[in-house]
């Protein structure tokens, strides 16, 4: 059970609507703009169901698979979401494939600087865990590597906005499909516990309802390193998402970056990040200006009981009144 003191929840847009009022007058009730609402501190309950299991083929090939998923109590919203769902299997210098739902390749970049219980990891455009992807990922001495391909996804769940953070984009809104994407990943850990990683991320998009297209691309740079106890990792990215229409077509840009750092002393570990992104909405159009979407400074301290049981508390500073 995870409790949250007072904080603000984004809020997304939503479209205007003509209807009729109780006379029968023809009436337009006018959409609200993106924003954030107070939220009083409450306590949700959640937790997590799934299993994983490693079957050996033979002396090389085994048969993996593994699933997930996020459970909340009945109070808290009663959502039964799930995380990842994939079988593959483990070929062992021959690298790993599987297939399902989970991370794309793009996730390998932002990991290290994912450190965080609650916050975090959102200083950056990706769209998260996806479905019907086909993964491959393989290791060489320090060196690491991975590609994942998604199929056709016709409602696509998550498309992060480039240019206006919590606002769904209208050329899209909620009916965005994602015909495919592809992301690779690639990295090299050295032995005094610096490691760097670059990933890219590229999704060809459409809008089932007006048939609008487009595409989303995303970049990243990180790096982190480890020595006694103190953990230090850092990523850069910038995407862009590009939509045609009849009238022609925009490009919304966006660029973030995150920092975190750890220290550990027997079973206490500190931590702090710091988030943030800006964006760029018709880039391509004379006058349009960078603005600030997230700007995020995260502590937190969390005590290890077992290797498996823990408890932590984070608190979130936000850099932006909306």
């Amino acid at each position: 059970a995870n409790y949250y003191g007072d904080h603000n929840k984004s809020v997304a847009a939503t479209d205007g609507s003509w209807g009729f009022s109780e006379t029968g007058t023809p009436e337009y009730t006018p959409g609200t703009a993106a924003h954030y609402s107070d939220v009083d501190g409450e306590l949700v309950g959640s937790s997590r169901l799934g299993w994983s299991g490693k079957i050996a083929l033979n002396n090389t090939w085994s048969g993996i698979a593994k699933t997930e998923w996020q459970v909340s109590a009945e109070n808290s919203a009663n959502k039964f979401d799930s995380r990842h769902i994939y079988v593959g299997f483990d070929g062992t210098q021959y690298g790993k494939i599987i297939f399902g739902q989970t991370d794309t390749a793009f996730y390998d970049v932002l990991e290290p600087t994912d450190i965080f219980n609650e916050w975090g990891d959102v200083g950056n455009f990706y769209d998260g865990r996806q479905e019907g992807q086909v993964i491959y990922s393989n290791t060489y001495g320090g060196f690491k590597g991975k590609l994942s391909y998604q199929t056709n996804d016709d409602k696509a769940v998550k498309v992060t906005d480039v240019g206006q953070g919590i606002k769904e984009k209208a050329v899209y809104g909620k009916d965005v499909k994602r015909n495919y994407g592809y992301a690779a990943a690639a990295g090299y850990d050295f032995d005094f516990g610096l490691g760097l990683n670059a990933g890219y991320a590229y999704s060809d998009l459409e809008n089932t309802a007006t048939n609008n297209t487009g595409d989303k691309k995303e970049w990243a740079l990180g790096a982190h390193y480890a020595i006694n106890g103190f953990y230090f990792a850092g990523v850069y990215t910038q995407a862009d998402l590009s939509y045609d229409t009849t009238t022609g077509g925009d490009k919304d840009k966006g660029r973030g970056y995150e920092l975190a750092a750890s220290y550990n002393v027997d079973a206490w570990t500190f931590l702090a990040g710091y988030n943030f992104t800006e964006g760029k909405v018709a880039s391509n159009r004379a006058g349009a200006e960078y603005q600030d979407i997230v700007d995020e400074t995260l502590l937190g301290v969390q005590y290890a009981f077992t290797s498996k049981l823990k408890a932590y508390t984070e608190y979130k500073i936000q850099g932006i009144d909306k």
